[in-house]
C-alpha cells in the first residue's frame, strides 16, 4: 500500500514555517521601521514611551509609573531636562522649566489648597517671585532679594483689605501702604529694624 502524502498538512507546515520566519524576521527589524500607523496605543504595567536623541539620551519621556501619575519630560540637546509637566505626590498638576544646568527655573501649578501659582526662581534655584493665591484665599505678588529674603508683597490681607508692603535687605518692613482696620487709608514708615516711626491715617469720622 503506497503511502500518501496528505497535501493540507504539508500546506499548513509551509505556512506555519513561513510565519515564524516573517515574525522572526519582523522582530529582529523592529528598530528599523521608519514609519508607524495606528489608531491607537495602550500601555499597561507602569509603561512608557520615549524619544532617543542619537546619543542615547531621553529626549522625551512620557511615563505612568510611579504614584504620582502620570509624566512628561522634555530635555535639551544636552540631555538636562528643560520641561516636565505631570503631577505631584499630592495630585495638583504642574508644569517645571528647567535652565541650561538642569536647575528649576519656573514652577507653575496648584498648591496644596488647590490654590494655583506661578513661582519663578534664579539660577541658584532661590525664589525670586511669587504670583498667585495667598494662604487665606486671596491674591498676592510677593518679590524676594538674592538671599530669599522678601522685598515686596502686594495683595490681600487676611480680613479682606488690600496693602502694599515693601522690605529693606534685611526682610524688616521699611513701608506699608494700604487699608487699615477701620476700612480707611493708610501709610506707614518704619526704621531699618522695621520699627514703626510715622503713621498717616485717614479719620474714620
Amino acid at each position: 500500500m503506497k503511502n500518501r502524502v496528505d497535501l493540507k498538512s504539508v500546506l499548513i507546515g509551509v505556512l506555519c514555517t513561513i510565519l515564524f520566519f516573517t515574525l522572526l524576521s519582523a522582530k529582529q527589524n523592529t528598530t528599523e521601521w521608519d514609519n508607524i500607523n495606528v489608531s491607537s496605543v495602550t500601555i499597561h504595567e507602569n509603561g512608557f514611551i520615549r524619544i532617543l536623541s542619537t546619543a542615547g539620551e531621553n529626549m522625551v519621556f512620557l511615563t505612568g509609573d510611579g504614584s504620582a501619575g502620570g509624566t512628561l519630560v522634555l530635555r535639551n540637546a544636552l540631555g538636562v531636562p528643560s520641561v516636565s509637566l505631570g503631577a505631584n505626590r499630592e495630585g495638583q498638576g504642574g508644569i517645571v522649566a528647567y535652565n541650561q544646568n538642569g536647575k528649576v527655573s519656573s514652577h507653575l501649578g496648584t498648591g496644596p489648597r488647590g490654590q494655583g501659582f506661578l513661582r519663578t526662581f534664579n539660577s541658584r534655584e532661590a525664589p525670586t517671585t511669587y504670583l498667585g493665591a495667598s494662604q487665606q484665599g486671596g491674591g498676592q505678588l510677593t518679590t524676594y532679594n538674592e538671599v530669599g529674603k522678601e522685598t515686596v508683597f502686594l495683595g490681600t490681607g487676611s480680613e479682606g483689605i488690600g496693602f502694599l508692603r515693601t522690605a529693606n535687605e534685611y526682610g524688616k518692613m521699611s513701608a506699608y501702604l494700604g487699608t487699615g482696620k477701620s476700612n480707611t487709608g493708610m501709610v506707614l514708615l518704619c526704621d531699618r529694624n522695621g520699627m514703626t516711626k510715622w503713621v498717616e491715617k485717614v479719620d474714620s469720622n
